[in-house]
């Protein structure tokens, strides 16, 4: 199986924290739900696949190529991600001109760039907001427009950092339709949670980080058959019924 994102014996510290001896692959097409507990090291993951931070040793290689400093910039072409917040990632006055921000720092046509925004913006369901400046929208509203710019790049490997987070249930079903289209295009998918039912629905493979080393690579289904896996990606069974024998609490 082709390997789209393959980490090996990935090696950082800093401070008192450290990600150690990490590895694990992302297949092409491959759908992986990345989980552990609050400073586990996923977002540090996600920084060194990105190039923002550099490992002190061991390798990361995207479609065979290494990633590290001289070809950063060719490495994020490939590889795109939503922050968990798009506060933290819309910046530009209008939708059009935040969406189009990527693909003109391609380097591309302005026809080319506008062909983009117009389809990354129909892609998720945002092209009537074309003109709207970025601050005001709902959160569900920007959550849409920020992966309309990452996916504008075409990228072939898609970071989700809680993509669901803060979203009402209809602008999750939204979400996850155009995400799944995304994939079944070819994207591969690495993605935090901590809600178990997009692990047990949406993962074809979890990844457990906990205090920074990797404790399981694996598909999905032994994972959550696994009491020391189900302590870091959370026992919703058991807290369901711990809150059921509270008065009141159906």
């Amino acid at each position: 199986m082709t390997c789209a994102l393959e980490i090996n014996n990935l090696y950082f510290r800093y401070n008192e924290f450290s990600l150690e001896d990490v590895t694990m692959n992302l297949h092409l097409g491959e759908q992986k739900a990345l989980v552990g507990l609050n400073g586990s090291g996923k977002t540090t993951l996600f920084k060194l696949i990105l190039g923002l931070l550099e490992p002190i040793s061991g390798s990361i290689h995207v479609f065979e190529r290494k990633a590290e400093r001289e070809n950063y910039w060719e490495i994020r072409k490939d590889v795109g991600f939503l922050f968990q917040s798009p506060d933290d990632q819309l910046f530009a006055p209008t939708v059009w001109e935040d969406v189009a921000f990527g693909p003109r720092n391609l380097g591309m046509s302005e026809e080319e760039v506008e062909q983009r925004v117009e389809w990354s913006l129909d892609k998720v369901g945002m092209s009537d907001f074309i003109n709207r400046p970025v601050n005001q929208m709902s959160h569900g509203q920007a959550k849409r427009v920020a992966l309309a710019g990452v996916i504008a790049m075409r990228p072939k490997i898609l970071l989700l950092d809680e993509p669901f987070a803060g979203l009402d249930f209809p602008m999750v079903s939204t979400m996850v339709d155009i995400i799944q289209d995304l994939r079944n295009e070819g994207m591969s998918l690495l993605y935090t949670t901590h809600n178990r039912f997009f692990l047990e629905n949406w993962a074809d493979s979890i990844a457990v980080l906990h205090d920074g080393k990797l404790i399981y690579d694996g598909p999905t289904e032994s994972a959550l058959q696994d009491n020391s896996i189900n302590k870091q990606t959370g026992n919703w069974d058991e807290l369901g019924n711990r809150m059921k024998r509270h008065r009141g609490v159906a």
